[in-house]
């Protein structure tokens, strides 16, 4: 169970994602300009693809998840969050439900899981409380 709470918690939205969000943003427009700046986008994105693979293999090892491409379900749940990323800068008020939980359904239709299965996962505990 606590590999679906990580996921869930890494699909979560928020200002703290939104803050990412245009941080990316803004990092990927720079990096066309500048080669090491490429490189530590390159990096970055590449050590996220690796996390949400294992983060997904760990999950089919416990029986708690089902894909026969962990890396290839990581990309399109991180494909589905980056587009989402794309309007942290947007009103997103009038959002419809179904848009503002494209990622997890997503991830929970590429994982096997129910309906819901993300939305309901318990929360981590933080550092220091458990």
């Amino acid at each position: 169970m606590i590999v679906l709470s990580e996921l869930a918690t890494a699909l979560s939205a928020g200002d703290a994602y939104d803050d990412i969000s245009r941080l990316w943003i803004n990092a990927r427009h720079l990096s066309r300009y500048r080669p090491v700046l490429r490189d530590r986008v390159a990096e970055q994105e590449l050590a996220s693809d690796d996390r949400l693979e294992g983060l997904i293999r760990e999950g089919v090892e416990r029986g708690e998840f089902r894909t026969d491409d962990p890396r290839t379900t990581a990309i399109q749940i991180l494909v589905v969050l980056d587009g989402l990323g794309a309007h942290a800068n947007t009103d997103r008020s009038n959002r419809p439900e179904a848009v503002t939980r494209m990622a997890v359904t997503t991830a929970e239709r590429e994982l096997g899981l129910a309906h819901g299965t993300l939305t309901d996962a318990p929360p981590l505990a933080e550092p220091g409380l458990s």
